[in-house]
């Protein structure tokens, strides 16, 4: 665990080791510097981040009763959630889960998590469900979180490796 300092993109790599894991738990707390967009997610493989095949959806509600639906198919990233605004008096927080499936060759490695936070443009509370899928037979051995709108952003972090 940790802080992770202001930046458009914060890389989270080699702690994946498959001889001892195959999932992993992953919180990040206090999000601040999010302007109303997502965080994106890229699976890395070595030092580089994985290319297309991104498959997911989003589903949420606001506090004012609202429906929030999102779905892509082979896209260049994942969507942790929907889009927050986190600001110091209403951070954001992330809990997702990363399965990493080192005996198949597609959709190898998956997210599933929720979000939540504030949204100005709502002036509600918001909060989804999210899936991840990469149909990739990379070997994956960390991520990649960027802010959309390149917003640098910051949070605390732990990441957790679980056993069976």
């Amino acid at each position: 665990g940790g802080s992770a300092s202001s930046a458009a993109n914060h890389d989270f790599q080699s702690f994946m080791d498959t001889s001892k894991y195959n999932a992993y738990q992953i919180s990040f707390s206090n999000v601040v510097g999010l302007a109303g967009n997502t965080f994106d997610f890229q699976f890395l493989d070595g030092s580089s981040v994985s290319g297309a095949g991104y498959w997911g959806a989003v589903n949420g509600f606001r506090s004012g009763d609202a429906v929030y639906n999102d779905a892509y198919e082979n896209q260049a990233q994942g969507k942790l959630g929907t889009a927050l605004y986190g600001t110091a008096n209403k951070p954001g927080a992330y809990l997702f889960w990363i399965y990493n499936n080192p005996n198949s060759n597609t959709f190898g490695s998956s997210v599933y998590g929720h979000n939540w936070g504030h949204r100005n443009d709502f002036d509600d509370v918001i909060f989804t469900d999210y899936t991840i899928a990469f149909n990739n037979d990379n070997n994956t051995n960390g991520f990649r979180v960027h802010a959309s709108g390149n917003d640098t952003t910051t949070f605390d972090f732990t990441i957790y490796g679980l056993t069976e």
